[in-house]
C-alpha cells in the first residue's frame, strides 16, 4: 500500500459485492478509477496517493477480479457498466472524474457516452480505443494460454516478468501479490474468476462492441485524455489519427518504456503526465 491510508471497504451493488479503496478527500470532487481485465485496484496506489489532496478518490476491484465477488451474472461489458451506475448512486457521487485503464477505459466511455454524460466531468483512459491495432490482435491470437495456477509465487513472478521488462522488480512483485491468492495445497491462483482467462475477450472482434465505443468517443462532450505505453502495441498509430478525429475533445500522451499498464510500470511517469490534464 502507499503511504496514504485508504480505507477499504464493500458495497453490493447490482447483486454483487465489490471492494473499493476510500482515500477520503470528502468535500473534493470525487475521482472513481477502473483497472482493466484480471486486474485489480491497486494497479493505482502511486496515482491514487498523490490524487487524493485534490480529489476524493475511489479505486475499485470491478465484479469478478481482486477481493469483489465473482458475477453468476457474468462479464459482459452492460454488466459492468451497470455495476459503475450504481456504484456512483450508492457512494453519492453526482459528478465525478472518470479514469479506466483498458477495459476500465471502455466502461468510462459507454457509461459517459451512454448512460450519464451529465455526470463525468473528465476522463482518463489507459491504453485502450474502441478497437485494437491489427499487430495487437495477431498478437492476442499467437499468444498461449494465461497459466491459472503456479506451483509458488516466485514462478509466477517469473512468468510476469517474462511479458514485463519495464516495470521495477518491487513493483511488479508488488502487483503479482495483489492478483494472487495461495491455495491449501501451497499453489498460487489467480483472484480474478478463472472464468475471465477461459473465456478470449470479444471486444476485438464483436462489431456492434466496437461500434459503441466508436459512437461513445464521438458523442462525449467532456475532455478525454488517452495515456499509451509506447512499448505497447495495442494502440498504433493509425489509430491514433483516427481516434484524434473522431472524438471532441481528446489529448494525447506518450509514456516510454512502459507497456499496457502504464500505471504499473511507470507509476510516477503516469502521474506526472496527468497533472496538467487534470490541473492539479
Amino acid at each position: 500500500m502507499t503511504a496514504t491510508q485508504a480505507q477499504e471497504k464493500h458495497v453490493t451493488v447490482n447483486g454483487v459485492r465489490l471492494r473499493y479503496f476510500d482515500y477520503g478527500t470528502e468535500g473534493r470532487m470525487p475521482m472513481v478509477c477502473l483497472h482493466g481485465h484480471t486486474g485489480q485496484a491497486h494497479i493505482w496506489d502511486e496515482f491514487a496517493e498523490a490524487m487524493a489532496p485534490h480529489y476524493h478518490v475511489v479505486t475499485v476491484d470491478q465484479r469478478g477480479h481482486g477481493e469483489s465477488e465473482h458475477a453468476a451474472t457474468g462479464y459482459d461489458r452492460d454488466r459492468f457498466v451497470e455495476d459503475l451506475d450504481e456504484l456512483v448512486i450508492a457512494l453519492g457521487f453526482d459528478r465525478f472524474v472518470l479514469v479506466g485503464l483498458s477495459m476500465g477505459g471502455w466502461h468510462s466511455l459507454l457509461y459517459t457516452g451512454e448512460k450519464h454524460p451529465e455526470k463525468v466531468e473528465r476522463i482518463v483512459i489507459v491504453d485502450i480505443g474502441p478497437e485494437s491495432s491489427e499487430a495487437s490482435k495477431q498478437a492476442y491470437a499467437d499468444r498461449p494460454p494465461t497459466p491459472l495456477s503456479f506451483a509458488t509465487f516466485e514462478e509466477a513472478l517469473t512468468w510476469a516478468r517474462s511479458g514485463n521488462p519495464w516495470a521495477a522488480e518491487a513493483r511488479l512483485r508488488r502487483d503479482m501479490e495483489e492478483k494472487l491468492r495461495q491455495t491449501p495445497d501451497g499453489a498460487w491462483t489467480w483472484k480474478a474468476d478463472h472464468d475471465l482467462f477461459k473465456t478470449p475477450l470479444k471486444d476485438g472482434t464483436d462489431q456492434s462492441l466496437i461500434e459503441r465505443y466508436w459512437k461513445a468517443l464521438e458523442i462525449i462532450e467532456q475532455p478525454i485524455l488517452e495515456v499509451r505505453g509506447l512499448e505497447s502495441v495495442l494502440l498504433d498509430e493509425t489509430l491514433k489519427q483516427k481516434m484524434m478525429a473522431t472524438a471532441k475533445n481528446l489529448s494525447w500522451v506518450d509514456v516510454p518504456d512502459a507497456g499496457h499498464v502504464v500505471t504499473v510500470d511507470k507509476p510516477q511517469e503516469f502521474i506526472s503526465v496527468t497533472r496538467a490534464f487534470l490541473g492539479v
